[in-house]
């Protein structure tokens, strides 16, 4: 039992370590939309694909025409305001960049967007697309609070422009730094015989450093303060936010674009699923009420 104990205790500790390993921001839930609101930001943001997007990152499972049936849009503004290359309304949604091109300019060819929404997930999208912030250690000059030392360009500058990590941030970093070298200076000196009672008391103050360290970053990023904007961009904070959820919104039609439909269909379906059971059951009450 008492090893059990100690198998639960370690898992649970390995469990709240990765949880802390993996937080990130920003962190902000993404919009609820549904309906005709859901259907414009979807338009919306067809539009910022197309014209920030499409020329890295292709859309090689999907149509122009099923995305414009999807979406509502008519074929003639699909045409002339959406389809920017000589491509057909009936094409696949690629683009003409060359991938051994682009693996020399880039290190590696950008990824096919069709399914980053089903694979990442709406939520790590949102948040990803707002994450870039200037890192002058990296090649491109930035770098991204959720997916770290990320090898792409802040290619949503213009919109966006570009933001920085506040000071207080910075300091609350250095604090977990010093702490987590503090910790594994403590446990090699446990490793080389050291004083085990007075080493431990210094990894737990250290510990409560990063967590209450962690807990501020937390509480920053939920107020907006996580990050401070050094250069304007076309779109004011807000707007820029906006248009990454219709973005976000747009690449989950992409990755299913049955799944209004499914969902349609699953109301109908369930409501069958009731109707035939209650229809079973007055059955089953007709066939055994003799025998009961």
């Amino acid at each position: 039992m008492k090893k059990l104990l100690i198998t639960l205790a370690a898992s649970l500790s390995l469990t709240l370590a990765a949880s802390e390993a993996s937080l990130s921001f920003p962190d902000d839930s993404l919009p609820a939309l549904a309906g005709d609101e859901l259907i414009i930001s979807m338009q919306h943001g067809m539009q910022v694909y197309v014209n920030n997007c499409q020329g890295c990152h292709s859309l090689a499972f999907q149509r122009y025409k099923r995305t414009a049936e999807d979406l509502q849009i008519p074929e003639n503004i699909m045409v002339s305001n959406l389809i920017m290359s000589d491509a057909k309304i009936g094409d696949l949604m690629t683009n003409n960049m060359s991938k051994k091109a682009a693996e020399n300019w880039f290190g590696a060819a950008p990824p096919d967007l069709s399914l980053v929404a089903r694979a990442r997930g709406t939520h790590w999208l949102y948040n990803y697309l707002r994450g870039f912030y200037t890192d002058d250690s990296r090649p491109y000059g930035v770098n991204n609070g959720v997916f770290k030392d990320v090898g792409m360009p802040h290619a949503l500058e213009q919109m966006q422009g570009l933001q920085a990590k506040t000071e207080k941030v910075k300091g609350l970093e250095n604090d977990v730094a010093y702490a987590h070298a503090d910790i594994a200076a403590a446990n090699k000196k446990i490793e080389e015989g050291g004083n085990k009672s007075e080493l431990n008391d210094a990894i737990a103050k250290s510990r409560k450093i990063i967590h209450d360290a962690e807990d501020e970053m937390v509480k920053l990023s939920a107020e907006g303060e996580y990050f401070t904007l050094i250069q304007k961009g076309a779109l004011t904070t807000e707007e820029f936010d906006e248009a990454m959820a219709d973005l976000v919104y747009f690449l989950d039609y992409i990755g299913e674009p049955i799944k209004a439909e499914r969902k349609r269909l699953g109301v109908w379906v369930l409501l069958f699923i009731l109707g035939f059971g209650f229809i079973a059951y007055l059955l089953k009450k007709e066939y055994w009420k003799d025998i009961h």
